[in-house]
């Protein structure tokens, strides 16, 4: 009997070495995931999230996706993820590092360059307001480091400008104005200082009015701070030109010479520069303007040949007199003296002094000396006809001195 055929053994399936599809899934997830990573990086070399958290997000989705952890899990932006991933995806990876280093070297030169962009753009902007209030452009160097590296605003860096040495000196009026009228300003009665825009226009405007009076030389930054400090209006300094200046311009030899000795600095710039500006080391402008009066009046009295002092010509100011009365008044009076001076000598009593026919000129006061010897005349030539007598009364004379 035949041995029975052995049955070969059906084949054993080979071993499966393809990946299963839950393993191809999750594998084609993984890519797509680093390409989002890839698109991540990249958002933040734009500067759209933190470069730390664009690489944590990388590590998270390629985790989640594939499953794998990686060895180091601290959040730096070297950390290579090497456990578990192909040798596809950590080519991925490191080609999204190189290209994520290079864009933080093109954001850094971007960076570096618009710094210096808009260091110039202040630089430019210090020197170009710099010329436009007429101070050195040099505050420029000075201050650029300063306002370019805290970020000032233009409006901030127009602000600093006003703090420096040259501005204060270039403005000086300004200064001046908020010391003179501190307590003005506060209570509202006046405003504030001027802009540097409004002391600009005073200038030039300035400028105009001294040069039509032949005071050029006086339109200088010296004159207009004090003028401004002073809050001298620009019609202020036209009527100070005309009612004072130019009286003394004009004034005669008779004038001139007491001129010279009410004021010393006559004939010189310092004195016009008094009168205008309203400050000498000894007189206000009102004051200048009083002893100028006062000038004239001694001038009348010398033209009709008398004398009188600068402190009763001051004091003549002082009741109203102006020279258009002192040359009347002192007329009169010169006329009158020689008179009484002769009835004095004949009848005695008390002098008749210059101030007694003064006060009667420009007070209105009669003189009680005066009348008394006027009583005696008329007593010592009462009765007498055909004799002409000297008489001493006066027509318009009210009061008693």
């Amino acid at each position: 009997m035949a041995a029975p055929k052995k049955v070969p053994a059906p084949p054993q399936p080979k071993p499966v070495d393809a990946k299963t599809a839950e393993q191809i899934r999750n594998e084609a997830r993984g890519k797509a995931n680093v390409a989002q990573a890839a698109q991540n990086i990249r958002n933040i070399a734009l500067g759209k999230a933190t470069v730390n958290q664009a690489v944590k997000n990388t590590k998270k989705d390629v985790v989640k996706e594939d499953k794998f952890v990686p060895k180091d899990t601290t959040d730096t932006t070297d950390t290579t993820l090497t456990t578990g991933i192909d040798s596809a995806t950590q080519a991925e990876l490191d080609r999204l590092k190189e290209e994520l280093a290079a864009l933080r070297g093109e954001r850094s030169t971007a960076s570096a360059a618009a710094t210096a962009e808009k260091r110039q753009s202040v630089y430019d902007f210090i020197r170009t307001r710099a010329e436009e209030l007429g101070i050195g452009v040099a505050i420029a160097d000075r201050i650029i480091d300063l306002v370019a590296q805290q970020g000032y605003s233009l409006r901030a860096v127009d602000i600093e400008i006003q703090t420096t040495p040259e501005y204060k000196a270039r403005f000086a009026g300004i200064e001046k104005y908020k010391k003179n009228f501190a307590s003005d300003i506060a209570a509202g009665k006046k405003a504030a200082q001027p802009t540097p825009a409004e002391y600009i226009a005073y200038e030039k405007d300035a400028q105009k009015v001294l040069n039509r009076f032949g005071l050029a030389d006086l339109a200088n930054q010296e004159t207009y701070a004090e003028l401004i400090g002073g809050d001298v209006s620009l019609l202020e300094v036209t009527e100070r030109i005309t009612d004072v200046y130019d009286r003394v311009q004009n004034a005669d030899d008779v004038l001139k010479t007491q001129l010279s000795t009410y004021f010393p600095t006559y004939g010189t710039s310092d004195f016009a520069r008094a009168l205008l500006t309203g400050k000498t080391p000894q007189d206000m402008a009102s004051q200048l303007k009083r002893r100028l009066t006062a000038a004239e009046i001694s001038s009348e009295a010398s033209r009709a040949g008398l004398t009188t002092s600068a402190e009763r010509a001051e004091q003549l100011q002082a009741m109203g007199v102006s020279r258009t009365l002192a040359r009347a008044g002192y007329a009169k009076i010169s006329e009158l003296q020689p008179t009484v001076s002769k009835l004095q000598s004949i009848y005695g009593g008390e002098q008749v002094t210059q101030a007694e026919l003064e006060a009667e000129q420009f007070q209105g006061l009669a003189s009680q000396k005066r009348k008394k010897l006027e009583q005696t005349e008329q007593a010592t030539f009462a009765g007498r006809s055909g004799t002409s007598q000297v008489s001493l009364s006066q027509k318009g004379t009210a009061g008693t001195f």
